[in-house]
């Protein structure tokens, strides 16, 4: 029956190690497409097409963001960068005529749209802003004026343009109830827990020694985490305008846990309640150090909330130790029974190993919320800082 149990026992243990090591592979590739998904990018590509006519008897010269096209017969194609696309102004330059800005509008990309229906995140589409398409891609033009009354002309309309430009930023910010100035430096304290890029080092070692000498967790009280890593970092970011940060982070992290095993003199792993014969006690004692350049970009913000994405590349120093030692078993009851700080154990074995790396952080979503000081934060990605990270921060 004991045979049984212990049989039983194993099984379950090998078929829940297996199956969560397979779970986390899966999302970890879940996360990894998500965070790589670009469907509007990689259909729409970075830059927008923009197709003109009009009725003019001369070629011209249209200036784009994009870049330059001198001497144009219309009809004709050019681009146009999808970064902030709503605005941007298309000029016409000829020898004989003067001509409107064209300026676009821009509206949501429907592949951006579908992604989004389909709950896939869209980082990439939004840092290239293929999230957005013009409203309208075809305009017939026609002269203003002939180039006698050019000059006048351009005055007016670049002063008349120059106005609603501001009157329109103007507007987006009391839209969203955004101030106009906003502070430029930002510094934060948080926590992070889940998996992290280390644990493969550390889960190959375990593999190991959990392997080689049949150990199994200890289940110690209060063990609210188990072996994964805790963290805890500080960082700094400076806000180039109010899409972009730049900073550096740092982070600490430690991973502790404790395994056991029973055998009989023969050395077959036996339970506790079959009187062993020796006793085994293993240390798993990791830690690591990141320092890491950070980049963030906003593409969200209204007063009170802002939602963010990062990517940091930068250091880590991993170290990892693996303490085993073996016993002679005396039962708890026993008068000879000393705790096994007190014994000399007969045999050891230890792990005790630096490793360097390349660190990165990829956070699919940070949210920011709180006053214009002080803010509360979380974030979901992968890489040196977890899965889940909470904090605290203070902007000045």
């Amino acid at each position: 029956m004991q045979d049984l149990r212990l049989s039983a026992f194993i099984f379950v243990e090998v078929l829940t190690s297996y199956t969560m090591k397979r779970t986390k592979d899966i999302l970890i590739l879940m996360l990894a497409a998500m965070l790589c998904s670009s469907c509007a990018t990689i259909i729409s590509g970075s830059s927008a097409k923009i197709h003109i006519d009009g009725d003019v008897d001369e070629p011209v010269t249209i200036a784009t963001s994009k870049g330059v096209y001198r001497d144009v017969s219309l009809p004709a194609t050019v681009e146009v960068k999808r970064h902030s696309l709503g605005g941007q102004h298309i000029q016409i330059i000829s020898e004989n005529y003067a001509f409107s800005d064209i300026v676009l509008s821009n509206s949501c990309n429907p592949w951006a749209m579908l992604d989004a229906a389909c709950g896939v995140p869209l980082i990439v589409d939004l840092l290239t802003n293929a999230a957005s398409v013009p409203t309208q891609d075809h305009f017939f033009i026609t002269p203003d004026a002939s180039r006698s009354q050019a000059d006048s002309l351009h005055r007016a309309d670049s002063l008349r343009l120059a106005k609603a430009e501001e009157d329109l930023r103007q507007a987006r910010l009391r839209a969203r109830q955004l101030p106009e100035h906003f502070y430029r430096h930002e510094v934060r304290g948080s926590l992070g827990f889940g998996r992290c890029q280390t644990e493969h080092d550390r889960d190959r070692m375990l593999d190991s020694y959990l392997n080689r000498y049949e150990l199994t967790t200890e289940g110690e009280c209060f063990d609210l985490v188990g072996d994964a890593y805790v963290q805890a970092g500080v960082e700094y970011h400076y806000r180039l305008n109010r899409k972009w940060d730049i900073g550096v982070l740092a982070d600490w992290s430690i991973s502790r846990e404790g395994y056991s095993a029973y055998y009989n003199f023969s050395g077959d792993i036996i339970t506790p309640e079959t009187h062993p014969d020796e006793y085994a006690d293993g240390t798993e004692f990791c830690r690591f150090f990141v320092v890491a350049p950070s980049v963030r970009y906003a593409w969200y913000e209204v007063s009170g909330c802002r939602c963010y994405s990062r990517i940091a590349l930068g250091a880590l120093r991993h170290h990892l130790t693996f303490d085993y030692k073996r016993y002679p078993w005396v039962d708890y009851y026993s008068p000879d029974y000393r705790s096994p700080d007190e014994q000399k154990p007969f045999f050891t074995d230890s792990m005790d190993k630096i490793k360097w790396r390349m660190a990165y952080q990829l956070t699919a979503l940070g949210v920011a919320f709180g006053g214009d000081n002080f803010h509360f934060f979380g974030e979901l990605g992968y890489g040196n800082l977890g899965v889940v990270r909470l904090g605290l921060g203070f902007a000045l």
